[in-house]
């Protein structure tokens, strides 16, 4: 551990880039969560609605 914490103490990195960072690391997971998870959650949704009316149907047929 002592390790590490010499080499990020060596780097000597600036605030204002470590924040920037953050900032980009922060904002590549909610590009993610539009991009990939919340069209996902949705494509789930619509399927499960969908196949419940269906099965809804269905057996109101028999």
């Amino acid at each position: 551990m002592i390790q590490i914490s010499n080499l990020i103490i060596a780097t000597a990195l600036s605030p204002e880039v470590t924040n920037s960072s953050a900032v980009n690391m922060i904002g590549s997971f909610l590009a993610a969560a539009l991009l990939i998870v919340v069209p996902a959650a949705a494509f789930l949704i619509f399927v499960s609605q969908k196949d419940s009316l269906d099965r809804t149907s269905a057996s109101r047929r028999r």
